[in-house]
């Protein structure tokens, strides 16, 4: 009896010595833990102090922008004649909208405008910020791109760039890379800047010979020149305080030197070369097939029937000889 007591004792023992060691662990553990969050919170403190430096910018592009830029209907606008979204968002964000098919009706008068629209894939509109505005003065804005992401509402691709805790769609160029940083810059120095693709600046402290794309009209007014796929221009003079930049079409336009433009080409450059292999594609893009029926020309736009021409006679063909009769009246009379 007394062995069993002593072998119940011993057994609790070594399971209280057990409990006591792992508390003993959890405690050096919690210590841990909290020193390290002490340390953190120290970090981000010196990380705060170290971000009162870097040059923040809210974005530029408002609701009432796109109010201006965009044909409105009902609670939502026109995002082009094929397609629209029903509600017009209440600030900017990155979230994409989803859109709905006009059919190649108007929403409002459902009078019938494009034969040749309706159908396709589902199609989500992005907000993209035309206006790359930086500071007039010191640092530049330094954003950082972190993705780049291929739309179905626009030829180009879109960048999704971030400075601080706010983020942004714009037009990707080219040779544009996830990580790359890029600079937007409101000053205009004495010397032209060595800008590289993808940074922002007023066109007038830009150096001649540069392709630009994203251009403003006026200053503010956020990029209306240059934003399709592929697309770019060149700066070509400067007049006094004029710049002239010529566009793709060859037409050249004569600038204010503080409006904004984008280093580079857009992104997407071969869209121009690619080619539909099948008639779903053309399907898909929102196009209705085209009336496989012919038809000949019955006048219908104006257009006449004529008879066909005579037949075309090739060599030369030997005259008949055709025997002539001569009426006269010689020895004529009336009583014979």
């Amino acid at each position: 009896m007394f062995n069993k007591i002593s072998w119940v004792l011993t057994e609790n023992s070594a399971v209280l010595g057990r409990l006591i060691n792992s508390c003993q662990k959890a405690d050096i553990s919690l210590s841990s833990m909290f020193k390290q969050q002490s340390v953190s919170k120290a970090d981000d403190s010196e990380q705060i102090e170290w971000k009162k430096d870097v040059v923040v910018m809210p974005v530029q592009t408002t609701i009432e922008d796109l109010k201006k830029t965009h044909r409105l209907v009902k609670d939502g606008f026109y995002v082009s004649h094929r397609i629209y979204v029903e509600k017009i968002p209440e600030k900017y964000t990155t979230e994409p909208f989803p859109t709905r098919r006009t059919g190649g009706y108007d929403i409002e008068t459902r009078e019938r405008l494009y034969k040749r629209v309706g159908g396709g894939l589902p199609i989500y509109w992005h907000f993209v910020d035309f206006k790359r505005i930086g500071p007039k003065s010191g640092p530049p804005l330094v954003e950082k791109v972190i993705d780049i992401i291929k739309t179905r509402d626009r030829t180009s691709y879109l960048a999704l760039v971030a400075h601080a805790d706010i983020k942004r769609y714009i037009l990707a160029t080219q040779n544009m890379k996830v990580g790359d940083l890029i600079r937007t810059s409101g000053e205009i120095p004495r010397i032209p800047v060595k800008a590289f693709e993808g940074d922002a600046y007023p066109c007038g402290a830009l150096p001649m010979g540069t392709v630009v794309h994203n251009i403003e009209p006026t200053p503010g007014y956020g990029a209306v020149f240059c934003r399709a796929a592929g697309s770019s221009a060149e700066v070509v003079n400067q007049i006094n305080d004029r710049i002239i930049i010529k566009l793709p079409s060859g037409l050249e336009i004569s600038l204010d030197k503080y409006c904004m433009v984008t280093v580079g080409q857009v992104s997407h450059a071969t869209y121009k070369d690619e080619k539909l292999s099948h008639p779903v594609d053309t399907r898909d893009l929102g196009y209705r097939p085209r009336s496989g029926l012919w038809q000949r020309k019955d006048g219908y736009c104006g257009r006449k029937i004529h008879p066909p021409k005579p037949v075309k006679v090739v060599g030369q063909l030997e005259k008949e000889h055709v025997k002539k009769i001569n009426y006269t009246f010689k020895n004529w009379s009336l009583t014979e």
